[in-house]
């Protein structure tokens, strides 16, 4: 009888998933998606890509003989798609069982300096805030943590990529591709000292108390300030782009203060543009908001625009543009119109057997300007110093914004920005398991000023905790006026 039970429950339990074949059928799908929608393999100034991408694909393929459970699974894909070294071509996570966390009983953050350093720690950790890492099991720090860290992140190369993962440096999450280091030795007040490491479970409650702070530190809200000395301050921590959403509930407003304003503003001692924690959106923000500081006249004159962009023509580009008919139904007319001209553009190049579309220059122009805009572009020149505060959040549209502002004359201070590569505009692709997305892009720039990867430095780095406000605040206040 017993058996006949235990019989009947073994057919009944759900079926163990095969995480081998998972992989496979995930890494070979994003293979394809990449393959067939980015403009890379058909990109000639760019000759080596397809190699990446089989690569890439080769190396999940034999990890997948290895992989036993999600955790494993994750780490693969994430290994491939760092390969690429691009924030634009990405493996984005869904859904997936929980993992387990581990952690050393401390966490570390990268400072300007290039060290890893103990930002914060249980009352038991054997180090202390402030110590600084000197390797871990006989390699240096930076090898540690290019082998932990940097091999399943890409873009090793940025100080932003490194600042906004150090926290992770001492957490395990079941990546069973790296090495758990045993024995780290740290720079402590009293000098050297070697520490064994004990590993243990890093709960949800301890993981909200230490790691969250480091891993999404504040950030402030859109706003705009004025100070008891005249400084006006404006934070612009996104340039999210979905029509009448939250960001451009908050920034039109101030965009429309802006232009209105200008005479106040010409007369503060400052005016600060912080864009701490804006990881980009829609570029048309922060043209607006130059066009409103300096004038329209200005901003065309001091506009770095590429030599042009190319779409890979190919029928799931043209797919994900008849998409976003839908998604920018309530949008501006020249951007719906613009999203015409791109559906038939892709499809032209494809019906005359062309790998990319080349998009003619002026095809989306600004959005029109309203009456309050004609006084600005008549007023004076802005003479006010303006600050932007950038830190390691900033890609994509913000740098676009950094882009723009600093050839106007705008001063950069903070930290180093994020960066990205020629291609962007990326479309999202669900995975064979549902478990995560094959983020890829569409469209390649063409001889555009910022090259690859390259992020924006700024001309005062700021020597503190970018997240302390009040601390940034001083700090501008008592930079040199130009």
């Amino acid at each position: 009888m017993l058996a006949v039970l235990a019989a009947a429950l073994a057919l009944s339990a759900p079926p163990q998933q095969d995480w081998s074949a998972t992989l496979q059928g995930d890494a070979r799908a994003f293979h394809d998606l990449v393959a067939a929608n980015h403009p890379g393999p058909v990109d000639p100034l760019n000759p080596g890509f397809s190699a990446l991408n089989d690569d890439g694909l080769r190396q999940a393929i034999d990890r997948a003989g290895t992989v036993t459970d999600y955790a494993g699974y994750r780490a693969a894909m994430r290994g491939y798609a760092a390969r690429f070294d691009d924030s634009h071509l990405n493996y984005s996570e869904v859904d997936g069982p929980p993992v387990p966390r581990l952690w050393a009983g401390f966490l570390t953050a990268y400072d300007p300096s290039g060290r890893y350093v103990v930002a914060t720690r249980s009352p038991d950790a054997p180090v202390h805030e402030g110590d600084v890492l000197v390797e871990c099991d006989g390699q240096p720090a930076d090898a540690i943590a290019l082998s932990r860290l940097g091999r399943f992140t890409g873009r090793w190369l940025l100080q932003a990529t490194r600042g906004r993962t150090a926290w992770r440096l001492f957490v395990e999450d079941g990546n069973p591709f790296i090495e758990r280091p045993e024995t780290c030795v740290f720079e402590t007040a009293g000098g050297r000292a070697a520490v064994a490491l004990t590993w243990r479970d890093f709960p949800a409650d301890e993981f909200d108390r230490y790691a969250e702070p480091l891993a999404s530190p504040q950030t402030p809200p859109i706003a705009a300030r004025a100070f008891p000395d005249g400084t006006r301050w404006f934070s612009f921590s996104s340039f999210d782009g979905t029509p009448d959403g939250y960001v451009a509930r908050r920034i039109t407003p101030l965009i429309d203060s802006l232009r209105t304003d200008r005479e106040a503003l010409s007369g503060a001692p400052r005016i600060v543009l912080d864009l701490r924690g804006n990881g980009g959106g829609s570029s048309l923000w922060s043209r607006q908001i130059a066009q409103a500081l300096w004038g329209r006249a200005a901003v065309e004159k001091a506009t770095l625009s590429s030599d042009g962009v190319e779409w890979r023509a190919s029928p799931g580009n043209v797919e994900t543009f008849v998409g976003f008919r839908t998604k920018f139904a309530a949008a501006p007319p020249h951007i719906r119109t613009y999203v015409e001209q791109v559906i038939a553009g892709i499809s032209s190049a494809r019906a005359a057997g062309l790998p990319l579309w080349r998009e003619p220059k002026g095809l989306l122009p600004d959005e029109p300007a309203p009456p309050s805009a004609a006084a600005v572009d008549d007023g004076p020149q802005l003479r006010t110093p303006v600050y932007v505060v950038t830190d390691w959040t900033c890609a994509s549209a913000c740098l676009d914004a950094v882009d723009l502002w600093r050839a106007l004359g705008a001063i950069q201070v903070g930290q180093d920005t994020d960066a990205d590569t020629l291609y962007i505009e990326a479309r999202r692709d669900l995975l064979p398991s549902g478990l995560g997305q094959a983020v890829v892009p569409m469209k390649v720039y063409r001889g555009r000023p910022r090259g690859s990867n390259q992020p924006w430095r700024p001309v005062h780095p700021f020597p503190g905790d970018i997240s302390d406000t009040p601390a940034l605040e001083a700090w501008i206040a008592g930079l040199e006026r130009p």
